[in-house]
């Protein structure tokens, strides 16, 4: 904390400069001054990284709900379904019987809502076609929302490889489709992207459709880049000459339909991340507060370049804290 509150003070005017949270105290004045009635959190690197959670999350997350406070889960990780995130988030943060499966806002989600806003039409079976590149929890999400689906994931005999003889004589069992969803895929690869491309080629008013775009994630105790989806839609795009519609942080598309479904304020929200690319830039472009929490991706480094940069401005955090424990009031007495 030391080395980024030296960042703040010296890269950027007082008018830009993030308040830096250093006790409770001081979090608890934030939040009654600006009278914050909703938290958004994005979950690895905030609440937890892996299995382990962040000191003081799991008290933290029930203290604002014991105080009557509106708390989602907001994340671009779209290889769970809700439930699945919520299971997930019940162990690792040992908080059963309090979250619910509606706090869940994971793009997955997201996608499939998104898909049905845009009342798709439907073939003489009464179906809307998806194919998607991603795991079987964005499968489930879409089927969820009514959509007849193709791809996700292949059998594991299937060549990960296409040849021109291949991609000519493959006959396309998968139909006419209505859209085209992306997703992490581990399991990406050449079959997969030539697969995509000719579909959307056969398909030109097809949606493509991004749950994110982000471009890593940090693995290893040398935080080594993982490719993130946005790599694969970079890929897709590429090839087909089109451009998706991303529905993930930090899309307007997200934003909308938070306030929309949950009735939610935007001056009266706060997200909590630690990305400043899609968390911080999310709450900010969408006329929300928003918290950095110094667990995850951003660096001192990434914090002094965004502060120094007049056209980063939109990511630069309303307030930044060491970790999530300092939402936590140890000193109140409905805990």
């Amino acid at each position: 904390m030391e080395k980024v509150t030296e960042v703040v003070n010296t890269s950027c005017s007082e008018s830009k400069r993030p308040l830096l949270i250093e006790t409770n105290d001081d979090f608890n004045s934030y939040i009654h001054n600006n009278s914050i009635e909703n938290f958004l959190f994005d979950c690895d690197g905030v609440l937890y990284r892996g299995t382990d959670a962040m000191p003081c999350a799991s008290q933290t997350i029930q203290q604002l709900i014991s105080r009557g406070k509106k708390v989602f889960f907001v994340t671009n990780n779209a290889a769970s379904t809700r439930m699945e995130l919520k299971t997930k988030l019940e162990k690792v943060l040992n908080c059963r019987g309090i979250l619910k499966e509606d706090m869940m806002i994971g793009s997955a989600y997201v996608a499939g809502q998104y898909l049905k806003s845009c009342k798709l039409k439907k073939d003489s079976d009464n179906k809307t076609r998806v194919h998607v590149i991603g795991t079987a929890g964005l499968c489930s999400e879409l089927q969820s929302a009514g959509f007849d689906i193709s791809g996700g994931q292949d059998p594991v005999d299937t060549p990960s490889g296409m040849s021109r003889d291949e991609l000519a004589a493959y006959q396309f069992p998968e139909g006419e489709i209505d859209a085209l969803v992306i997703g992490l895929d581990n399991d990406f690869n050449y079959r997969k992207l030539c697969k995509a491309t000719v579909l959307l080629q056969r398909n030109p008013d097809a949606l493509l459709v991004a749950t994110n775009l982000d471009a890593f994630d940090l693995v290893g105790f040398d935080a080594r880049h993982l490719p993130g989806n946005g790599a694969l839609v970079s890929a897709v795009e590429m090839a087909s000459g089109r451009t998706a519609i991303n529905v993930g942080k930090p899309s307007s598309t997200l934003s909308e339909l938070i306030m929309d479904v949950y009735g939610l304020k935007a001056e009266e929200t706060l997200m909590v991340g630690d990305r400043l690319d899609t968390d911080i830039t999310f709450g900010n472009d969408s006329g929300m507060k928003s918290a950095l929490v110094l667990t995850g991706c951003a660096t001192s480094s990434d914090i002094a370049s965004v502060m120094k940069d007049d056209e980063s401005s939109q990511m630069i955090p309303s307030v930044i804290f060491p970790h999530v424990g300092y939402m936590f009031d140890d000193a109140a007495g409905d805990n």
